[in-house]
């Protein structure tokens, strides 16, 4: 199907009574200026992309948005008066849309799949229960351990607390008999995966023992207390409850444990707000769920699309590339068909970057390191993308669209930066000692240490060049005031402030 039937297709289905309200929201135009508008669904894309993940939904104040449309606005206006006043040639957008196009899709199918399953896919979490066993000597160990386990499996729950609080090498756990906090098993980071396999083959609730592979003196005696599934909205509730839990167990074991390694070990649940405990917790585990979608669908992607990446050498500054190694026959992927992308072909690529976003070269090494980061950051990923029909989709929508005129903009920013440097920015010895004696006592001054009250001033010479910074920075602000109130007057931005009202998102 082709653009012009689906963009057909979209107008038919706005005209529908029942969905009309909503296409016209979506596309509802919030700005307008001489070239172009803003959409509410271009604001509302920026809104959600700030909340890099956050699923609590937050107020956002008429101002704010206006401040956001307005934003959204100048850099298309940017854009506009760069190529129109030459600064920006057509054929560097050209360039750079060929360039980036498809690690763009990838990039914002990546965002929408992390994004669509947070919303649909919950967390799937396992409560451990562990008794360690530690020593020297591997096979008092072993004995121990299955001694341990077989008590154990014969214990109530109430009792077996008890007896990991007595026995447990781990003191840091005795407070709450040896349970760990609730442990996503799909989620990025495993590093129990090796203990979770065993326990999975025990009968449920039933303790086993586990070494690992030549780590005879460290044992693992460990149950599964059961397994939950939580959507991530959920996840603070569900942590504050675990952890008021622990709260309570940890308070019970000081009872009858007052030496100072069970209170130290206690404290560490005691402490703080379990809400506030919960919601760090939940933060990081979400950022490790997020992370854990991302690379299986990323490696899937990779799988399906049949490129084989080669080893490069690894290389984290310019001193160490050697440039021997990168012959123009150099491989650097492998399709399934056969055809190679060799570094020459990544020569081209890197040729047709737009000279703006160059940096003059002191020497190979420095730009060949700048050769391998577009390669890895940029290239592979592009091919990915180029192989998934799934992925190639994602080029008609707003996302993907707003992605690219950024891309875009990134040239007209640069010629912008570009110029403020040339300003010819002149602060004389007298207005830095005018400004200095203005201060000396607010901004230049510590508080006197004998009387908070008062304010001590630092000598001239020590903040001179903060000062000086200061002044050639404000004028600087000047001029881009100065210049962002220029292209609104003469593109006539208009931001429709009436449409504008208080939204949760």
């Amino acid at each position: 199907m082709n653009f012009k039937t689906l963009a057909g297709k979209a107008i038919v289905l706005c005209l529908l009574p029942i969905l009309f309200s909503q296409c016209s929201k979506d596309s509802e135009i919030l700005a307008t200026f001489d070239g172009g508008f803003v959409t509410r669904r271009e604001m509302n894309f920026v809104i959600e992309a700030s909340k890099r993940g956050r699923t609590e939904v937050q107020p956002i104040s008429a101002d704010i948005q206006a401040r956001i449309v307005e934003s959204i606005a100048l850099e298309k206006i940017l854009l506009l008066d760069a190529v129109k006043l030459k600064k920006v040639e057509e054929a560097d957008l050209t360039k750079i849309e060929t360039l980036v196009a498809n690690f763009l899709k990838l990039n914002v199918y990546m965002r929408e799949y992390v994004k669509e399953n947070l919303a649909s896919k919950p967390l799937e979490f396992v409560n451990l229960q562990i008794a360690l066993v530690r020593g020297e000597d591997e096979v008092a160990n072993r004995k121990r351990a299955d001694e341990l386990v077989a008590k154990l499996n014969n214990l109530s729950d109430t009792e077996i607390a008890k007896e990991i609080s007595l026995v447990t090498d781990d003191f840091t756990r005795k407070p709450v008999g040896g349970k760990l906090e609730p442990f996503c098993t799909n989620c990025a980071e495993t590093p129990l995966e090796d203990i979770l396999d065993e326990v999975k083959k025990a009968k449920s609730g039933k303790f086993i023992s586990y070494a690992k592979e030549g780590e005879g003196r460290i044992i693992y005696v460990v149950r599964s207390l059961g397994e939950e599934k939580v959507h991530p909205e959920r996840l603070n509730i569900y942590f504050t409850k675990v952890y008021d839990r622990f709260k309570k167990e940890a308070n019970e074991y000081l009872e009858s444990h007052t030496d100072e390694e069970s209170k130290s070990a206690a404290n560490y649940f005691i402490q703080g707000d379990s809400k506030d405990n919960a919601k760090n917790f939940a933060g990081h585990t979400l950022k490790q769920y997020e992370q854990g979608l991302y690379e299986s669908e990323i490696k899937r992607l990779r799988e399906e699309s049949g490129i084989t990446v080669a080893e490069l050498p690894r290389v984290f500054e310019p001193n160490q590339v050697d440039p021997k190694v990168f012959t123009p026959d150099f491989v650097l992927f492998s399709e399934r068909g056969g055809k190679n992308y060799t570094w020459k072909d990544l020569e081209a690529d890197f040729a047709n970057i737009p000279n703006l976003l160059k940096q003059p070269y002191k020497d190979d090494k420095t730009r060949i390191f700048d050769m391998l980061n577009l390669f890895q950051s940029t290239i592979v990923q592009g091919k990915i993308s180029a192989n998934s029909a799934e992925v190639q989709k994602i080029g008609k929508e707003t996302a993907y669209l707003m992605q690219m005129d950024k891309m875009k903009t990134s040239l007209a920013l640069k010629t912008f930066q570009d110029e403020i440097k040339a300003i010819p920015i002149t602060v004389t010895e007298q207005q830095l000692k005018d400004s200095y004696e203005a201060g000396k006592l607010y901004a230049y001054a510590d508080p006197d240490p004998k009387n908070p009250q008062n304010r001590i001033p630092k000598p001239y010479a020590l903040v001179r060049e903060q000062i000086k910074n200061d002044m050639e920075n404000s004028q600087r602000n000047g001029f881009i005031e100065q210049k962002i109130s220029g292209l609104k007057t003469t593109y006539n931005l208009k931001v429709a402030q009436e449409q504008l009202k208080e939204v949760t998102l």
